[in-house]
Order: C-alpha cells, then sequence, then structure tokens
C-alpha cells in the first residue's frame, strides 16, 4: 500500500468531524410535561383516584345513616270474609256498625325514624373519614410510582437517540470509508486487506444502529403507554450538572414523612384501627326515635281512618360470633402498623440507594468525558498518522470503535447520572424543579455547561 498523504483522506477527516458535529435539534418536550399527562392518563394513577372518590361515597353513606328515614307502605287485600260488628252508642236507636275487616282492605303508613344514640353508626363515620385519608395518601403514592416509570421511560428515550444519532454518524463514517478505499482499490493504491476491514466496520455499526433503533422504538412506546404523549421527532442533546448532592442525612430521617408511599402506609394504619373501633359499634346498644301515621279502612272498635302513634325504640344486641370478629380487626389494625413500619424501612433504602446510585453515577459521568476526550484526540491522531503514510488503517478502525463506544458511554452515563438525580427526589418526596439537566439543543465546541454547573454547585 502506498505511503502518500491522499487529499481525499484529508477531506474524509474533515467530514468525519462533520458528521461528528451536533445538528439542529428539535427538543423534547420536559419531563414535567409528561410527568402532568400521567396524572390523567396513566391507568394505575386513574385507578387509584377512583377508589379514593369511591371512599368519599362511602363517608357520605356513613353519614347519611344519622339522618332521619322516612318510610311510605300501602297495601291491599281482598278477604274472602267481611267482619262487622255492631255497637249500641249513645243513643239506643243508633247502633253504631264498626268494620273489623272488609272485604276490600286498604291500609297506607308513614314513618319516620330518627337515631338518637347510634353509637356503631358515629364510628362507622369515623373509619370512613379515615378511609377517604388514606385512600387520598395511597393516591399519592401511586402517582410516585407512576412518576418513577415516567422519568425512567423519558431518560432511556433521551440516551436511545443519542446513542441512535452516534450510530448513524459511524455509519456514515463506515460507509464514507468504504467508498474511498473502492476508488482507490481502482487505481491500485489500497489494500484488500483494508478494503475487507471498511466493510466489516460497516456491518459492526449497522448492528450497533440496529440496537439503538430497537431501543429507541421501545422507549418511545413505553413513554406514550405511561402518559398518552407522543414524544416530538427530532435529535436530543442531554446536559447534567457534576455537582454533589447534599449529605444523605438531609434526605432521610425525619425528612422521609414527606414520602407518599409513608404518609399512605401511616394513613391506612389509622383507618385499620379506626375500623376496629368501629367494629366495636355492635358492643352498644342503640337509641332511635320514630313517629307513624296510619290510613286505613279496616277501623276496627276506633272507628278512625287516620290513625297516629310516636314511640322511642331501645335496642341491644349481642353475638357471640361478634368477639372472633373483633379480634380478627385488631389483627388487621396490628398487621396495617407492621406495613407502615415495613414502607418506612423501605422508604429510608430507596432513598439511602438513590443517593449512593447518584454518587456512583456522577463518577462514572466524569469519567466518560475523560474516556471520550481522550479517545476522540486518539482518533484524530490516528487518522493524521495514516493520512501521513505513517500508521495502519487498522489504528483507525480501532480508534473509531474506541470512539463510538466512548461517546455511547459518556450518553448512557448522562442519561443514569439525570435518572438518578430524578429517582432520588422521587423517592425521597421532593419537588423535581431543583435537578440540573436539560433537554435540548448542544453545542460541544463551547465550554460545557454541565462542566460549569457542576463547578458551580461544588462551590
Amino acid at each position: 500500500m502506498s505511503r502518500g498523504r491522499p487529499a481525499k483522506f484529508v477531506a474524509l477527516a474533515m467530514l468525519l468531524a462533520a458528521l461528528a458535529a451536533p445538528r439542529p435539534a428539535a427538543a423534547l418536550q420536559p419531563l414535567g410535561e409528561f410527568l402532568g399527562a400521567a396524572r390523567q392518563h396513566n391507568l394505575d394513577r386513574r385507578e387509584a383516584a377512583v377508589t379514593a372518590e369511591q371512599r368519599q361515597h362511602q363517608l357520605d353513606q356513613a353519614r347519611w345513616d344519622l339522618t332521619p328515614v322516612l318510610s311510605v307502605t300501602g297495601s291491599y287485600a281482598r278477604n274472602q270474609y267481611e267482619a262487622k260488628v255492631t255497637l249500641p252508642g249513645a243513643d239506643p236507636m243508633n247502633a253504631v256498625t264498626r268494620t273489623i275487616t272488609p272485604y276490600n282492605q286498604l291500609d297506607a303508613q308513614i314513618s319516620l325514624t330518627q337515631p338518637l344514640v347510634e353509637v356503631g353508626a358515629w364510628l362507622q363515620v369515623s373509619a370512613a373519614k379515615a378511609n377517604v385519608a388514606a385512600g387520598e395518601a395511597r393516591l399519592a403514592a401511586t402517582e410516585q410510582t407512576v412518576q418513577q416509570a415516567v422519568a425512567q421511560a423519558y431518560f432511556q428515550l433521551v440516551a436511545a437517540d443519542a446513542v441512535l444519532r452516534s450510530a448513524q454518524a459511524a455509519q456514515e463514517a463506515a460507509r464514507l470509508n468504504l467508498s474511498l478505499f473502492d476508488q482507490r482499490a481502482g487505481v491500485g493504491v489500497a489494500s484488500e486487506l483494508d478494503r475487507r476491514r471498511a466493510e466489516v466496520e460497516v456491518e459492526r455499526v449497522r448492528k450497533t444502529l440496529a440496537d439503538a433503533e430497537y431501543g429507541l422504538a421501545i422507549a418511545r412506546q413505553r413513554l406514550v403507554s405511561l402518559t398518552g404523549v407522543v414524544p416530538e421527532d427530532g435529535a436530543i442533546d442531554l446536559q447534567v450538572a457534576l455537582g454533589e448532592e447534599a449529605p444523605l442525612a438531609a434526605w432521610t430521617g425525619d425528612a422521609l414523612t414527606a414520602v407518599p408511599s409513608v404518609r399512605a402506609a401511616a394513613a391506612e394504619t389509622d383507618a385499620a384501627q379506626a375500623t376496629y373501633k368501629a367494629a366495636k359499634g355492635v358492643l352498644y346498644p342503640s337509641l332511635s326515635a320514630s313517629a307513624n301515621q296510619r290510613f286505613t279502612n279496616a277501623t276496627g272498635f276506633l272507628g278512625k281512618v287516620a290513625i297516629a302513634s310516636a314511640g322511642v325504640n331501645l335496642s341491644w344486641r349481642f353475638d357471640l360470633a361478634a368477639i372472633p370478629q373483633l379480634r380478627a380487626q385488631k389483627s388487621q389494625a396490628a398487621l396495617a402498623a407492621v406495613r407502615a413500619d415495613r414502607a418506612r424501612q423501605s422508604a429510608h433504602d430507596q432513598v439511602h440507594q438513590a443517593w449512593h446510585q447518584v454518587r456512583a453515577a456522577l463518577i462514572k459521568a466524569r469519567a466518560a468525558r475523560v474516556e471520550r476526550e481522550t479517545s476522540a484526540l486518539a482518533l484524530k491522531l490516528a487518522r493524521e498518522r495514516y493520512a501521513a503514510g505513517a500508521g495502519l488503517y487498522l489504528e483507525v478502525t480501532q480508534a473509531e470503535r474506541d470512539s463510538l463506544a466512548a461517546e455511547i458511554s459518556r450518553i448512557q452515563a448522562d442519561a443514569d447520572l439525570a435518572l438518578a438525580r430524578v429517582s432520588l427526589r422521587i423517592a425521597a418526596g421532593r419537588p423535581l424543579g431543583d435537578v440540573a439537566f436539560t433537554v435540548g439543543r448542544f453545542a460541544p465546541a463551547q465550554k460545557d455547561m454541565a462542566e460549569e454547573t457542576g463547578a458551580e454547585g461544588g462551590r
């Protein structure tokens, strides 16, 4: 193979640099837009919302059980025999006839009952209120889980798109290499081995591109399923801050009381305790007042079509089956307390893991930048050596592979770091507004904004 300095390889180096440069990017929607859409679209969140609404209706029902109850009944009966009695009146000449049972008997009754002392019903209202609070807290906990899933899909999409663009640039470069080798082979100045290596490089990058396309398609569909929002097409560039997080102690301890899953478990414990107390209501008597108005044509000896009455009713019922039922409710309340402790421990573990994940991702992101810069410099030197006739094409091929791998590693490291920061705040029940990352256009020729942000965070 000739050791000259062909101008075509100088042009190749310039083209590869142009391919590696960022293209105008259509900005992906912010993460907050997807999170907001998930509140309306996500099926798990909608199910939790309906459950909370159902519990509110159950509370209304428990309250209405304490209000007066009005009942109206009417009946008609055709009797086989009619029973009448004739009674002497004040005037012996005018006897009084009373109908005991008419052939066609008509009856109507209006009753009004008002609970006066209904301990069980009062306790049921308290239990229903606790269940409403538990339902609302569980809704917030479900939103926390949905947020985590949306954030994971979002950054998978960001990373997959960036990897796809890097693979596309590498594919174009590999094809251009192969085209140049075909031209040089036509004039007998290129070795067949270098040409075969260029073909292998094209196929290798094609496999990387296929994996990137698959990952992007899966991430897009996952995000659509979770939020109902279709991500905008176009290049995506992620910038992350390299500053340290607050100490772990600032994220744990009393701060865990703000975690939705912890609050939900605590509310469900309160609801279980209230349900246990409501179950004790069967042990108490109940007192109610009632008023009745009856209309009938079977007047009997009174001879009155309308008859009114009022009274007070005291009832008490003791069932031996209530004892094991109360014990079961008490065990349920104890079980809820254990689950609350588990939820708090789980929240602590999640925050602990997320904090250390941020720490590890931060180190990887910094290392990936060094690796990218080093591999880019190695690729530049390998191309210059080859163009000058002092190096082998095998060195260029290996440098291109290392450069692509370093770029993909940097992309994944940045996505992992951004996701780790978001996951930490979701796990701790904190707002996401202070997460330092942006998605949009990015110009690497300028000073890295992520490093600037990280330096400010370190100070």
